[in-house]
């Protein structure tokens, strides 16, 4: 009898265990582990910010070995700064875990918004391509530029006038010859706002735009993310754009498709959602944020089936509170169908700005990387709490969406994480997250440029040990019982 109740007991056990074993690996959430933090030359004297969702850019642009760190943004000496003194700041720089060199800087007078590197005209030399824009007496002019860097000397290669530009990307989207350059932005004209798709060229010396596509339902809309990836795995790449449309009084987050064959830009498909009709959230000081909104998109097969996912972020509104949002999904050729959506609100605003999808605990599977803030309505108020960047790490394994790591922080009288990349920057074997955006005390700010990895935590490995015990005890248990029933018969 007692050996039966201990049977019971233990099989009780076990099923606790495993049940706590699978709901860890789908639950659990970490904290990261904070390496660095880098200051700009300006912090508590003037100002730099390295704001926007594709405003850095992080692999060996050089071809020397050494992982490269590019930020731009907006820098000023003084608070009480004039557009004529507001200069652009392209820094080039590397970590190796103990020093954070700055190799190179560039300024002009204006700002830079987008950073990408890749090598569109093949010849095994990669190229910086920014976008932002160029400040003088008669105005402020958007540019595109693509520069060279070897180490030594940055050389502007090139430069286009007159485009917006908020994110970049390189791909062969007719499968002929070399790469274009695409970018997505937006086109003001008269009291409209425009989502804008553009394919340019680049053979070595000259710039040049293909292809350009405009749209808006009413008088706002705008693409703030674009990526180019074979969806279908047709041996064709699709343009992937991801924005708003339908104004900012009740946005929709929008997801579309295109085809270009070399000569034609073709809308293969358009997806657009929100929670609640007719309604829109503000920011911390009241103004209009929007209803549903897409900052940022990336495309990999987060879930190893073989199928690349599309992964959007961004923020949506329910009426009540800004929450957080982030979806998956895919495409067929046909049809873009939502594998998950997922929302979460911390404070009275939160708000994903970034993405990046990388393998950062070596476990052979892409993580998706997010990071942004959150805050409370009137949060310049002096009785308010300060706002916080949040970075946070998930999972998707094709059915439930996990939480994996998650950070929150904040220094002055506010932070904002604008930009996450992911990469061993330091060649150590470890996957490092970088963030960086904004801080600010009053109007001074920072980029407050951080550099995390995840801790070598030895703790789930005590969860398979037991698992095992408990079965080995449960197998000697039964076979005890079974052999006093025996002696008893």
């Amino acid at each position: 009898m007692k050996l039966q109740v201990i049977v019971y007991f233990e099989v009780f056990l076990l099923s606790i265990i495993i049940l706590n074993s699978l709901q860890s690996s789908v639950f659990a959430q970490s904290n990261l582990q904070l390496e660095w933090e880098q200051h700009w030359e300006t912090y508590g004297t003037g100002g730099t910010c390295n704001f926007g969702t594709h405003n850095f850019f992080v692999g060996d642009i050089d071809q020397d070995g050494i992982t490269e760190l590019i930020t731009g943004g907006m820098m000023y000496e003084d608070p009480e700064h004039t557009y004529l003194e507001l200069y652009a700041p392209l820094k080039i720089w590397n970590w190796n875990n103990e020093v954070f060199t700055l190799e190179k800087q560039h300024n002009w007078t204006g700002v830079l918004r987008s950073i990408y590197a890749a090598d569109p005209d093949e010849d095994g030399v990669l190229e910086l391509i920014t976008a932002g824009s160029e400040n003088n007496e008669n105005g402020t002019t958007p540019t595109l530029s693509v520069w060279s860097w070897d180490n030594v000397d940055l050389v502007l290669k090139d430069s286009f006038a007159g485009i917006s530009v908020g994110s970049i990307f390189v791909g062969n989207l007719d499968g002929i010859g070399s790469s274009e350059i695409v970018t997505a932005g937006t086109l003001r004209e008269n009291s409209t706002t425009y989502a804008q798709l553009s394919i340019w060229s680049w053979d070595g010396t000259s710039l040049d735009l293909i292809d350009t596509t405009l749209w808006c339902a009413s008088n706002r809309a705008a693409a703030n993310s674009v990526y180019v990836y074979d969806l279908d795995n047709d041996g064709v790449s699709e343009i992937v754009t991801g924005g708003y449309d339908n104004d900012l009084m009740n946005s929709s987050g929008q997801l579309r498709i295109w085809n270009w064959d070399g000569t034609n830009l073709e809308l293969k498909a358009n997806k657009e959602w929100r929670l609640v009709e007719g309604v829109y959230g503000t920011t911390i000081t009241g103004d209009p944020m929007g209803n549903t909104l897409v900052n940022n998109l990336k495309v990999g097969d987060v879930d190893g089936d073989g199928v690349a996912e599309i992964i959007t972020v961004g923020f949506t509104y329910d009426n009540e509170k800004i929450m957080g949002q982030i979806g998956i999904w895919n495409w067929n050729g046909e049809l873009v169908s939502l594998e998950e959506r997922y929302e979460w609100m911390t404070k009275d605003i939160t708000e994903i700005k970034a993405l990046y999808l990388a393998d950062v605990n070596n476990d052979d599977q892409l993580e998706i990387i997010t990071s942004g803030a959150t805050a409370v309505f009137g949060g310049f108020s002096a009785d308010a709490p300060p706002e916080f960047s949040q970075l946070r790490v998930w999972s998707w394994n094709g059915q439930d969406l996990s939480l994996d790591y998650s950070e929150e922080w904040t220094i002055g009288e506010g932070v904002m994480a604008w930009n996450v990349a992911a990469d061993d920057i330091d060649q150590d074997g470890t996957v490092e997250i970088i963030t960086v955006g904004c801080m600010y005390v009053a109007a001074l700010c920072d980029p407050d440029l951080r550099i995390w990895s995840i801790p070598s935590d030895s703790s789930n490995l005590y969860l398979p040990i037991l698992v095992v015990g408990a079965i080995a005890i449960l197998v000697i248990t039964v076979i005890l019982v079974k052999r006093k029933k025996e002696d008893v018969n």
